[in-house]
């Protein structure tokens, strides 16, 4: 039994643990220097304003990638159906390499994102890109002060590279996690055997006495 109840208390520790996600996440994934859901950056831009909001960078912290900002978003228009621009500078990446970008926010602050990636007509292997984020409000209520002016939305904005071009970086923690578990279940599951196989082997025992 003391197998078990050391099997129970690592397997709810594990769970308290366990990686967590953000309720709403929007994603695009590209190769460097390919940019595959958008165009040249000067043919998107077409004299709109291009705000830079931060930049995020591998060569700088290549073990943590992630931005945490307010975005400036509106209600969808005829002219301007995905709201508000915002650019970041994705800078220093690796040629060849496989990365994906992704906006996280809660679900207490709706909205929709549009994301893609984007190079400079004399971009070179290897060099920066930028990220275009598109936010719009999504959401409806009695308050004509946040109907007429939708606040903020806070997000994480994320860049993850691909190990091997098949796995996000920050999938090893979910991996490392899953082989944990299934180490656990094995362990509990042999102990359940060993005690089942106890219980019977005492009934057996009594009986014969």
């Amino acid at each position: 039994m003391v197998g078990l109840d050391a099997f129970f208390f690592f397997f709810t520790w594990l769970l308290l643990w366990a990686p967590s996600a953000k309720a709403n996440t929007e994603k695009v994934i590209f190769s460097v220097p390919d940019a595959p859901s958008g165009g040249a950056l000067e043919n998107v831009i077409n004299g709109s304003e291009f705000n830079v909001i931060g930049q995020l960078s591998p060569a700088e912290s290549p073990e943590k990638l992630l931005l945490r900002i307010e975005l400036p978003r509106e209600f969808p228009t005829e002219s301007a159906p995905h709201g508000v621009d915002s650019w970041v500078l994705l800078k220093g990446l690796k040629p060849g390499a496989r990365y994906e970008a992704r906006v996280c926010w809660a679900a207490t602050t709706p909205s929709d994102f549009w994301l893609s990636v984007h190079s400079p007509l004399d971009n070179g292997p290897g060099s920066d890109l930028y990220l275009k984020i598109s936010a719009i409000a999504s959401y409806y209520t009695t308050n004509t002060t946040l109907m007429n002016n939708p606040e903020p939305v806070l997000v994480d904005i994320i860049l993850d590279e691909y190990l091997l071009g098949i796995l996000p970086r920050s999938l090893l923690n979910v991996g490392l996690f899953v082989v944990v578990m299934a180490g656990v279940a094995w362990y509990a599951g042999f102990q359940v055997i060993r005690w089942l196989d106890g219980i019977t082997r005492k009934g057996l025992k009594d009986k014969v006495t």
